[in-house]
Order: C-alpha cells, then structure tokens, then sequence
C-alpha cells in the first residue's frame, strides 16, 4: 500500500513529538547530574523541533543540592532565554561565595523570580569584617543586618541590608563601609534585579528577588 508523502511527514512528526522531548530530558538530567543530585526534570516543547534551536515551553527542575561557580550559573540562566516557563527548586546551592538553602527560581516570559535562605553563619563568614550580625527593622521598615565592623581601627555599628543595585543581587552595608565588605550574591550583564524583599527565618534571612531580561 502506498504511503502519500503527507502522511509519511505526519508519522515523522508524531514521531519525533514523542522521541525528542524525552532525549532533550535525559541530556539536561546527565548535564545537572555532573554538579549535584537531580530528583527529577520535566521538559516540554510543542513542537519538538524548536528544541533544535534551544528552545522549549518548559522546565521543571528539581534537585537536593547543586555545586556551580557563579559563572556557571550565569551560563545555564542565558541558556534559559530560549525557555518560555522555567521552575527552579533546589535544596542546597553551593556558588563558591555562599551557600544557599531552599532556592527557589521561576521564569514566565522575560520575568524572573528567585528567592532563597541565607544563613547568618554563612554569612558571616563571607564578611569578615562585620560581626555579631542581628536581624533588625530600620525606620522605613526593610529588613536590615545589624552588627559591629571594625576597619583600619574604627569600630561602629552598621547595617547590612540584602538589596538590588545597578541590576545586581548585593549584600552590602551601609555608608563607608560598603567599599570593605560588600559581597554580589547575583550579576548578569543580560538579567537586571529589580528589587528584593527579606523576612527573618529560623537562623537567618530569606529574601526574594524579582528582575527581568535586560
């Protein structure tokens, strides 16, 4: 019986709809597996052939802990721009600056929200010149570090805050001392971090960051 070339296309296409997302699945899953303990990573693209271009639908990642320089995390969110929903969960990230529990990181479009807990002990150790480091109010509200820095024999209280500025994610202190321990959680030169919100948890702080394609 013969087999008319739309048809042929049809079996090819159905085909390929089946196969492709599931090969795309298992090269992500071997990739992430070289850096941490992947639980699980779901992929959708319709139609499967825009995975040739890098691109899919969406992402669904899980994994117990991950260890990536932040170069390297820079690389896998740029290979993210081809993805149309992306959502991140990931118990335990280690950047080489910091370590971070509970990360969280959702993209729908060209908006980003991660969120994540930085312990104060981790913290602490990431600035060595602040010490006995506080969660506190200030006057307006915004969840701020407060401890004692001492540098070049001046000792002061001063207030460290997890903030947005010029599109990075920082820790940084107020006034002065920001040249001595200011520490870039985040920097992208295609991403912007527009804004941040904190609230105290159990042994630190958990802040959310919100920002968007450049």
């Amino acid at each position: 019986m013969a087999i008319s070339v739309g048809a042929a296309c049809a079996v090819v296409l159905a085909g390929g709809q089946l196969v492709a997302p599931r090969i795309a699945t298992m090269v992500l899953r071997d990739r992430l597996a070289r850096d941490g303990r992947v639980i699980s990573v779901r992929l959708s693209a319709f139609p499967w052939f825009e995975l040739l271009w890098h691109h899919a639908d969406r992402i669904s990642l899980r994994m117990a802990d991950y260890h990536a320089a932040p170069h390297r995390i820079h690389e896998l969110l740029h290979q993210a721009e081809g993805i149309g929903e992306l959502d991140i969960s990931i118990g335990v990230l280690h950047t080489g600056l910091l370590t971070l529990h509970d990360v969280s990181f959702g993209k729908h479009g060209d908006q980003m929200v991660g969120a994540s807990q930085l312990d104060l002990r981790d913290l602490q150790a990431a600035l060595p010149v602040v010490r006995s480091l506080t969660p506190v109010h200030d006057a307006g509200g915004q969840l701020v570090l407060r401890g004692t820095v001492g540098v070049l024999g001046v000792n002061a209280t001063v207030d460290v805050a997890v903030a947005a500025r010029d599109g990075k994610l920082v820790v940084a202190p107020a006034g002065l001392f920001a040249a001595f321990a200011t520490v870039t959680l985040f920097e992208d030169p295609q991403i912007s971090v527009q804004s941040v919100t904190a609230v105290t948890v159990p042994g630190g702080v958990r802040f959310t960051a919100r920002g968007g394609v450049r």
